[in-house]
């Protein structure tokens, strides 16, 4: 055959010598067989017939798109292709289109589709009897006796040549391969309760209690201060007042005593002007109290922001707390996923090398490949398949692998900003709250 590089091969299909019968010499011999041929319509297959001198009989070069299955009669020609009118071959020629090994029971399926329906059916019936779904499954590559026997022997699409069967080939892959299906990495959800368990968390809510007690301990020293300090001046302004009254009353009893005939005037003028002392002394009080209320309930509202700047200063430090831990769980789960994907990297690969060293060895070792020149042949395109297959495979798993960061990242988003939510819903409680207190509170003061 004559053709491409890859589809040209010489002197390396013989039939035996023939003796003792030359009109007409039968050739019992196996089958001519090419197996590929990449563009036929380039390609010429050559016949050639031989005295057992060596001197040249006749030979006929036929284009392959040309030939025609069956029972054919070749009138041989000359070395100039002059025609000769006795010398004529009669061969067997068969045509079959290239199948890859792969892809035998795809096509096979194709040429017999309702037969094939008719055993998925029944498969599908028989797992549904025995309990088990399709989906759970997975493709595994499973080679039967007949795909063995195949790899052993020329493959579905070959072409056959001989002075009995001469096959000359239409290349036309026909392919379809399963899906895989997708294989997720599946990661526990990161949730604000299980970081709350987190050690760390842990550790900073046992120290804010004490610095709230610290704060408690201390506005509670300020309040009792402020209570002896107004209560100290609150005593000493009654007990002037009470002095004051006693010293005038005292006087206006002297002064009775000195005039008695005018004792009911001085009386009535000595009672009124207790009176306006007693009532001098109460807006004096009031005065005191209102003051000293104020102060207090200045008090009482900073102790009470200050109370609620800690709160929400604790509760940024827990949500900070909690973001960073949803931070480094996050990125320990990118890592791990990262580490997966790298060894399920290698693992392909070590699968592959492997894959390709096994077949490699087998077309080695298969002796029903006569010479050397067809073992390469065999060697080349087995490598070539395997090299399409296998950059297929890894870009299906790269594929996967982006499809795979990709939706973790889509998930550690969405736990980020529930988080950020979740935060920020903590901290309206502790605005509310202390509205709530700040409504809620009223003047007051301790006497």
């Amino acid at each position: 055959m004559y053709g491409l590089p890859t589809d040209t091969i010489r002197r390396e299909f013989r039939t035996r010598v023939v003796p003792n019968n030359g009109l007409n010499p039968v050739y019992n011999e196996e089958p001519f067989v090419f197996r590929k041929v990449v563009l036929p319509e380039l390609a010429v297959l050559r016949i050639a017939v031989f005295e057992d001198t060596g001197k040249l009989i006749g030979q006929r070069i036929l284009p392959l798109d040309g030939l025609q299955a069956g029972y054919r009669h070749i009138s041989l020609r000359t070395e100039g292709n002059f025609p000769l009118s006795l010398p004529t071959v009669f061969c067997r020629i068969v045509l079959k289109t290239y199948v890859p090994v792969e892809f035998g029971d795809f096509v096979d399926a194709l040429s017999a589709p309702i037969q094939a329906m008719s055993q998925a059916e029944k498969r599908e019936k028989a797992m549904k009897d025995m309990g088990i779904d399709e989906k759970d499954i997975s493709d595994v590559p499973v080679i039967n006796k007949e795909q063995a026997k195949a790899s052993k022997q020329p493959s579905n699409g070959q072409m056959s040549s001989s002075p009995n069967n001469t096959t000359a080939p239409q290349q036309v892959a026909a392919g379809g391969k399963k899906e895989e299906r997708k294989e997720e990495m599946a990661f526990e959800g990161i949730t604000r309760e299980k970081l709350m368990s987190e050690k760390v968390y842990f550790k900073l809510l046992r120290k804010q209690p004490k610095d709230l007690e610290m704060l408690k301990r201390r506005h509670q020293k300020e309040r009792s201060m402020m209570m002896r300090a107004h209560c100290t001046v609150v005593d000493k302004l009654v007990a002037s007042h009470d002095k004051e009254k006693s010293a005038t009353e005292k006087s206006m009893e002297k002064k009775l005593k000195k005039n008695k005939d005018s004792s009911t005037d001085l009386k009535s003028q000595s009672e009124g002007k207790v009176m306006n002392l007693v009532t001098e002394h109460k807006t004096k009080i009031k005065e005191l109290v209102l003051v000293q209320t104020k102060e207090w309930s200045d008090m009482v509202q900073r102790q009470m922001t200050e109370e609620h700047e800690l709160w929400r200063e604790h509760t940024l430090q827990q949500n900070e707390t909690l973001s960073r831990l949803l931070e480094d769980a996050q990125r320990e789960q990118m890592t791990e996923l990262s580490a997966r994907q790298d060894r399920e990297s290698r693992e392909l690969r070590n699968n592959q090398a492997k894959h390709s060293m096994d077949s490699t060895k087998t077309v080695l070792n298969d002796k029903t490949i006569k010479n050397k020149q067809e073992r390469d042949r065999r060697v080349r395109e087995l490598n070539e398949n395997n090299t399409k297959k296998f950059i297929e495979e890894r870009k299906r798993f790269a594929n996967k692998h982006s499809r795979q960061v990709e939706n973790l990242k889509k998930v550690h988003s969405e736990q980020t900003e529930k988080m950020v939510a979740e935060n920020q819903k903590a901290l309206e409680m502790i605005e509310m709250a202390h509205e709530e207190a700040k409504m809620a509170a009223r003047p007051e003061t301790v006497v």
